[in-house]
């Protein structure tokens, strides 16, 4: 099993996520902020997977834990497009990983933890904010800040930057795609049997798959045929599977992230929005 379903981009117990029948009716503004949440914590996943594709495919080189080297090749490829979106979905993915520590269990960290293929969320969380401070300081220091990595931290953030977009572009760019595509990438949405419908239509609706299959193709030269699914996992995860060379979109994932924001993250952020309005109104500068 370890083998088949090499590269997790996590794998937390069923148990744990909130009950979707136990959440409060959401607004249109509240439900829409968390399908933005969920999808920006999908594109990251997706590329996520998408690195561990390329270097099973490619035999590339990967110096260090692969699970981290994927985390950074995700990054950096959101970076370098330099879109607000890209940006907001970072900021989302680096929330979704802080916020899944209030989702483990009250016994805390276990020694699986520690010795399992993956870093601690919380440790991926400021991974990724260090590599996004590192690659424009102004731009980034805000919010760095404001999830508490320290400045001296931010200030050496730069250097993280150079070598991992340097060492992804520089593994990458013989395999990049000049000219026109050869095949599709193989898609497939699998029936939900019921247990996620609204799971389902959201992909399908956002074509979550579609974008990535078209990515890859138009982007990469690969020696096989390779497929991206999403489906029922039996379990919150997503993976690259060697033995089938596809990239596997669990719907619980989504479900999960989605349970995430309306439980720990949304009334956070309104909390603070909140806040600050309060502190606008009482400095006579109303939004």
């Amino acid at each position: 099993m370890a083998k088949r379903l090499i590269a997790a981009a996590m794998v937390l117990l069923a148990s744990v996520a909130p009950s979707s029948a136990q959440q409060p009716r959401l607004t249109n503004e509240q439900h829409e902020a968390a399908v933005q949440f969920v999808m920006g914590n999908v594109r990251h996943t997706m590329l996520h997977e998408i690195g561990h594709l390329l270097v099973d495919q490619l035999n590339l080189p990967v110096l260090g834990r692969e699970e981290d080297a994927v985390d950074t090749m995700a990054t950096v490829m959101m970076l370098e497009t330099g879109t607000q979106a890209d940006v907001i979905a970072l900021q989302d993915t680096v929330d979704g990983w802080l916020y899944s520590e209030a989702t483990r269990p009250t016994r805390g960290y276990v020694n699986a933890d520690f010795y399992g293929a993956h870093s601690l969320d919380i440790q991926r969380s400021y991974a990724i904010a260090c590599l996004m401070v590192g690659s424009d300081y102004d731009k980034h220091t805000q919010y760095a800040t404001r999830i508490s990595l320290p400045i001296d931290r931010q200030n050496s953030c730069a250097e993280d930057y150079r070598i991992a977009e340097q060492g992804w572009n520089t593994v990458l760019e013989p395999y990049r795609r000049v000219g026109a595509i050869d095949a599709a990438i193989d898609i497939q949405y699998r029936d939900s049997r019921g247990e996620y419908p609204d799971v389902e239509a959201l992909l399908r609706q956002e074509r979550v798959l579609e974008f990535y299959a078209d990515w890859v193709a138009k982007n990469f030269v690969l020696p096989n045929p390779v497929r991206m699914t999403a489906e029922n996992c039996g379990e919150v995860n997503a993976f690259y599977d060697l033995g089938t060379r596809e990239v596997i979109l669990c719907y619980e994932w989504v479900d999960f992230f989605y349970d995430l924001f309306v439980t720990e993250v949304m009334p956070v952020r309104e909390h603070f929005a909140l806040v600050r309005k309060l502190k606008l109104e009482k400095l006579g500068r109303p939004e």
